[in-house]
């Protein structure tokens, strides 16, 4: 692959400085500003601006500080209602839920894979109903390469009272599960998306402590709409959910609620009368506003 090269200004090289910071190489060349080594990629930034990148992911990075890169992509799916190359895609399920575990899916779709998923007619997930999830998910989950995290509730309040926040929690389960497909699929991916929970910045520097990051990374509004993986990603996470909870149902001998509504506030606080206020650290997010209601609850009975 010809290496792309395009200029930025002053502005485009201060972020470009900060964003691979940690990624930079030693440098002899005077005409350089920096160099910096990405997962399939080399940069090379000049002190007049010129940028100059190489490697299989070449074409994605660019598309970060290439306004004119950027439209060139994009025109690439005009037409189409969904991105038609292959790509990575990772989603979740349960972070807004007070009971129940957060399930990670990352997951690996080719062009044929691709076709296939659209001919199966999904439609919009949030209208999909139990049953239907659970066809589909069984569909999936044999024909795709996916990975799948499960964060149970000990583990996630472990991590809060840890100083570690939800939206730094996601990403670095994200980061994990995106990782994961790439070690399964063992060939270049150049595409790799996630729908935005929070800017690129603040993602980014939730992971400046991990040993391996995904950097070349998209993050779309809705991209459920256009990413056949993120489709997979969404209903194969809320499989997993669904099973999770369904087992934990059983468990307590209760019928559980999802969300975060006064009537799932009910349902805690019997859990907590029943089996002991300690038990709420094994099923609830403990940093929900729900935990002061629910012991509210428990304190009135």
């Amino acid at each position: 692959m010809e290496p792309i090269k395009f200029k930025v200004n002053e502005n485009t090289l201060e972020k470009m400085k900060k964003f691979y910071d940690s990624q930079m190489v030693p440098c002899d060349d005077p005409t350089l500003l920096f160099m910096a080594h990405t997962i399939g990629c080399e940069i090379s930034v000049k002190v007049d601006g010129t940028v100059e990148l190489t490697g299989q992911n070449a074409l994605r990075e660019a598309q970060h500080w290439s306004k004119k890169i950027k439209k060139q992509i994009a025109s690439l799916n005009q037409g189409n209602d969904v991105y038609q190359l292959h790509h990575i895609g990772s989603a979740e399920t349960g972070s807004a839920d007070y009971l129940g575990p957060i399930c990670f899916v990352a997951c690996y779709v080719s062009e044929d894979d691709i076709t296939w998923i659209k001919g199966l007619e999904i439609g919009n997930i949030e209208d999909l109903t139990t049953k239907e999830i659970v066809q589909y998910a069984k569909l999936l989950k044999d024909r795709l390469v996916y990975s799948l995290l499960i964060l149970d509730n000990s583990h996630y309040n472990k991590m809060i009272n840890g100083g570690i926040n939800q939206a730094n929690i996601r990403a670095k389960l994200f980061n994990q599960s995106i990782v994961n497909v790439m070690q399964k699929v063992k060939q270049s991916v150049k595409v790799k998306v996630i729908t935005q929970f929070v800017s690129p910045k603040t993602y980014f520097n939730y992971l400046k402590n991990e040993v391996i990051v995904v950097k070349d990374l998209m993050f779309e509004a809705k991209a459920d709409e256009q990413y056949m993986a993120v489709v997979a990603a969404e209903i194969l996470s809320r499989y997993a959910y669904l099973q999770y909870f369904g087992n934990m149902s059983k468990s307590l001998k209760m019928n559980l609620l999802r969300g975060s509504s006064s009537n799932v506030d009910t349902i805690a606080a019997a859990i907590a009368t029943k089996y002991g206020p300690k038990m709420l650290n094994k099923v609830a997010k403990l940093n929900f506003t729900n935990t002061k209601r629910v012991k509210s609850l428990i304190s009135e009975s």
